[in-house]
């Protein structure tokens, strides 16, 4: 495609893009409303799975070992654990650790004073790769009973929870932007083809006159991926000022004041590309699905 081409294939785009302003108007407003709704969904999503990232690493497993165990038991109980599949980190606590962890609890700790540290079971903390896996680890855990597991603590009702959440929110957000994105697709593809009705003449005297398909489609093409590209930049803007201005607010509730959320720019590093694409590819196909089903070259 030369320089000429291109300058004539842009100009043709702006040209209609100007003369249909009003449904071009529409369609922008479509595709940066859709678009804004759904850079509304990932930054939500966004920092409710890096929430309850956060949330992981305070779900752990303990693992409590009988008193009758000797230092070689331990080892072997040890090497165990840590090569069950998906563990991250397997931490001893002796009874002198656990006894003092206790003695933490009391704000007067004379209360424990004479109770020897041995009544408190040495146990291993572990934590794993992903809490997706917590059943799994735990079900392994449970088959090394036999080398001397006392009891095995594990909350899994809260990792079970916190599994379900990311899963509905992933899937929600998922959900929402293939609706999004289908009905701004849609308006785009009544927009191009009120150009190409209103063009139908100077589209058949340039058919007759030697113009390929593709000469003809470029500017139709084109003027989708300009609605597609104008509208994502509006919400792209409207999230950058906006995102840290609510997380302000919201880090100002005195409930969520301790509660860690995402920081702009790694919410935009991938946010902005994504929406500009999701744009393009929007107005892509709305012309590209409108100059199919319209455009009889």
């Amino acid at each position: 495609m030369n320089f000429r081409r291109s300058r004539y294939f842009l100009g043709e785009a702006f040209r209609s893009l100007i003369l249909n302003r009003l449904m071009s108007i529409a369609s922008i407003l479509t595709v940066a409303s859709c678009l804004l709704i759904v850079s509304i969904f990932y930054s939500l999503g966004n920092n409710i799975d890096f929430i309850l990232h956060q949330l992981e690493g305070s779900i752990g497993i303990t693992v409590f070992v009988d008193n009758d165990v000797d230092a070689e038991g331990l080892d072997r109980l040890y090497e165990e654990i840590l090569n069950i599949d998906h563990m991250h980190s397997v931490l001893y606590i002796c009874h002198q650790q656990a006894f003092e962890t206790v003695m933490s609890w009391y704000d007067d700790p004379s209360i424990l004073e004479g109770i020897p540290p041995e009544n408190f079971n040495r146990s291993f903390n572990l934590e794993i790769t992903d809490l997706r896996y917590h059943n799994v680890v735990v079900a392994q855990l449970e088959e090394l009973y036999d080398m001397g597991i006392y009891r095995i603590r594990q909350d899994q009702n809260i990792a079970n929870m916190i599994i379900n959440v990311s899963n509905v929110i992933r899937w929600a957000s998922m959900v929402m932007i293939l609706i999004l994105a289908g009905v701004s697709v849609i308006i785009i593809t009544n927009t191009i083809r009120i150009t190409v009705n209103a063009r139908q003449t100077e589209i058949n005297i340039m058919k007759y006159v030697g113009a390929t398909d593709w000469f003809i489609r470029w500017p139709f093409l084109i003027e989708g991926i300009l609605i597609g590209i104008i509208g994502s930049l509006i919400p792209v803007a409207v999230i950058w000022v906006g995102y840290s201005q609510i997380i302000r607010v919201v880090r100002g509730m005195p409930i969520i004041e301790f509660i860690e959320f995402r920081a702009g720019h790694e919410i935009f590093v991938f946010l902005f590309p994504f929406v500009i694409f999701l744009g393009v590819l929007i107005g892509t196909i709305g012309s590209a699905t409108s100059i199919r089903k319209h455009l009889h070259v």
